[in-house]
């Protein structure tokens, strides 16, 4: 249900999580062509400048919000990426996975990391950004990550062998100050 969903992210600090995201390490610019795979009710796209902003999400509710909230901002659609739907598309200067691989297995994390590949032009970022387990974490930050819906919440060096495969140039940060509740996010950014 996207604003129970919403409000939950607000409480926790998404807003202010998904400024300091889009400001320090998607960094858009004006015109960039922007691909965010399962891309929910699209509320990056309150922090981008004037971007061409396609969205794909398989949950109705969450593209029927957007459509609504940010109508001429972007398009929308309730649909898998797939290379079929991106032949449509020029190539992307950035592609978003935001809270997209801990919910994917091995194999369907490295399809979704080859499409994103393929659809970025030479030179563009793939951004991901998802729970992670380190050492050393919190009980609390453990417990609240185990509790995600996403079944493949993977630690740092499992993130990044993944990445690897795909991509040759990876840099990874690891956040534990995005939300106000104990919780570890790694942010990649892999450059085709």
């Amino acid at each position: 249900i996207p604003y129970l969903y919403l409000a939950y992210r607000n409480m926790v600090g998404g807003k202010r999580a998904t400024s300091t995201f889009v400001k320090e390490y998607v960094q858009p610019k004006n015109r960039d062509k922007v691909l965010d795979i399962g891309c929910g009710p699209a509320d990056t796209i309150e922090y981008f400048p004037n971007v061409d902003y396609v969205g794909f999400d398989s949950n109705p509710a969450y593209i029927d919000l957007a459509k609504i909230r940010y109508k001429g901002r972007g398009h929308f659609f309730c649909e898998s990426v797939n290379q079929a739907t991106l032949e449509k598309f020029e190539p992307f200067d950035l592609v978003l996975a935001v809270g997209v691989l801990h919910h994917l297995d091995d194999n369907d994390s490295l399809s979704l990391l080859e499409l994103a590949h393929k659809a970025l032009k030479k030179g563009g970022r793939l951004i991901t950004y998802d729970g992670c387990y380190v050492e050393g974490q919190s009980r609390i930050a453990q417990f609240i990550i185990s509790q995600d819906r996403g079944r493949f919440v993977r630690k740092k060096e499992e993130y990044l062998k993944l990445v690897s495969k795909v991509f040759m140039s990876v840099e990874s940060c690891l956040r534990h100050d995005l939300w106000r509740i104990p919780y570890t996010h790694i942010i990649m950014k892999c450059t085709k």
